[in-house]
């Protein structure tokens, strides 16, 4: 039944060559990275002081 669909054979000089992988180049690390790491963590405190503070509110003036 193969030979029904054999179309040809292939020529192996039209094959192109593998490529060595190179990785990707990565940018320069930056070592000063102190105000992003401050703003990160301002972003993640503040809203849950905020949250806190609220509780605490809502707490004090139930029980009064």
């Amino acid at each position: 039944m193969m030979h029904q669909y054999h179309v040809g054979d292939i020529d192996i000089s039209s094959i192109p060559k593998k490529k060595m992988y190179t990785p990707p180049k990565q940018p320069h690390y930056n070592q000063d990275k102190t105000s992003e790491f401050i703003i990160k963590l301002l972003q993640f405190l503040v809203p849950i002081a905020i949250l806190g503070f609220a509780v605490g509110i809502r707490i004090y003036t139930k029980s009064t």
